[in-house]
């Protein structure tokens, strides 16, 4: 067993929501475990020492809602790929992710089921870059968002018989597709209901009874309502939230994942490079987008960080971009950090190995300059990345064909 320990450093405690400083922790380097912790002088037995020079040391972050197969950067016309093309996209998808400081995600949507591969890779060992947590294909109704590469489903029944299929070909979540949305389909609006009530509740009551939790792509303000009745355990987008909705969030305790980047940047990046169409729908809900959630975090309501990358013009390294609109929205920082860590581990289930930094759980962490808490932007700056306590080099990982965030007229 070898042992490290990381010392003269300020580190997150979650619980308490704030940096300790003069903090050290050790590592079990063959497992990957955090084996102690504390605050002042460093155990007199300590094998072997790293300064980390007094910075600041977060849990690694987790992205609650990503699409790994998807090639971003540079922006192109969509083409047919091989199997080993796909497998080298995700990778490079997650390794990019790495280097943005996120550690852990899950991956709600993919077509032909790639991402239940790489999350046998992740449980097994075989993967070390950032672990993923499985939906496999989406579930959605016939002719709706995302039908062409999701599986389409009708009545409660088939939702049963669906949700069980995708469980047995060894999703650890349930994504569906239970509105209308703005990118895939240009007669198609967000405020369209697709699913209903009856079937959701039907799925959920399967995936519940095996232990997993599902996703709602909901943006019209019926379909979230009806996925929060339904028993959904996040819902991902909400456009539109009202009293009643709130009410709903607050009883039930679902989780709310805005995904605020996702409109956000087909109109920063997008304008005049994507289809005019998906820039005006863009523009029609960005402002109700941000006011929703603003009511939702100003209200106590349960938040998860996603960013739906992956997505038109939606890089792998925008978690900390998402961050900070979350702020400009509404959200106090605090707020923002626990949906980063405790909050997205407890929605992966995730919890027992991920979130924070204590005796027993995986040492995953970042390292920045200066405090996130003070300023959230700090998320976006030069960092370092750890992964089951030891340094990644992500010097080869990051995408230079990012674009910047200087289209369309939004005033943030």
């Amino acid at each position: 067993m070898s042992i490290r320990t990381y010392h003269n450093a300020q580190v997150y405690d979650v619980a308490q929501a704030k940096f300790i400083p003069n903090s050290w922790f050790s590592v079990d380097l063959t497992t990957g475990r955090i084996t102690a912790t504390g605050a002042g002088a460093t155990p007199a037995d300590a094998q072997e020492l790293v300064d980390l020079n007094n910075k600041f040391i977060t849990p690694g972050m987790i992205n609650t809602h990503v699409h790994i197969i998807n090639k971003v950067f540079p922006y192109g016309p969509k083409a047919s790929r091989e199997p080993f093309e796909i497998a080298m996209q995700a990778q490079a998808n997650l390794n990019e992710m790495l280097a943005s400081g996120v550690t852990y995600t899950r991956v709600l949507a993919t077509a032909q089921s790639f991402d239940i591969g790489m999350q046998k890779m992740t449980l097994n060992g075989q993967w070390r870059g950032t672990g993923v947590v499985a939906s496999g294909r989406a579930f959605s109704t016939i002719g709706g968002h995302a039908s062409k590469i999701g599986e389409a489903l009708s009545g409660p029944e088939e939702f049963r018989a669906g949700v069980r299929r995708r469980i047995e070909q060894g999703a650890h979540a349930i994504k569906y597709m239970a509105s209308g949305g703005i990118a895939f389909d240009q007669f198609e609006q967000p405020d369209m209901p697709q699913m209903t009530e009856a079937e959701m509740a039907a799925g959920v009551d399967v995936a519940h009874r095996r232990g997993i939790k599902v996703a709602a792509h909901a943006e019209a303000l019926q379909t979230v309502k009806e996925a929060l009745r339904a028993g959904v355990d996040s819902v991902e987008h909400a456009f539109v939230i009202d009293d009643e909705a709130l009410e709903l969030f607050q009883s039930t305790g679902t989780y709310l994942t805005p995904t605020l980047v996702a409109p956000y940047v087909i109109i920063k990046r997008g304008d005049g490079l994507l289809p005019q169409w998906m820039v005006d729908k863009a523009y029609k809900w960005v402002d109700s987008h941000f006011a929703a959630f603003g009511k939702a975090a100003k209200n106590g309501v349960n938040l998860a960080l996603g960013t739906d990358a992956g997505s038109p013009l939606n890089g792998y390294a925008d978690t900390a971009l998402e961050a900070e609109l979350w702020s400009i929205a509404g959200a106090t920082n605090a707020q923002i950090l626990q949906a980063l860590f405790t909050n997205a581990a407890d929605l992966l289930q995730i919890s027992a190995d991920y979130g924070e930094l204590v005796p027993g759980k995986m040492a995953d962490f970042v390292v920045f300059d200066a405090s996130p808490l003070a300023d959230i932007k700090v998320l976006q700056e030069p960092k370092r990345v750890a992964k089951f306590g030891e340094f990644v080099d992500t010097t080869g990982f990051q995408n230079p064909y990012i674009l910047p965030l200087d289209k369309g007229h939004l005033a943030y």
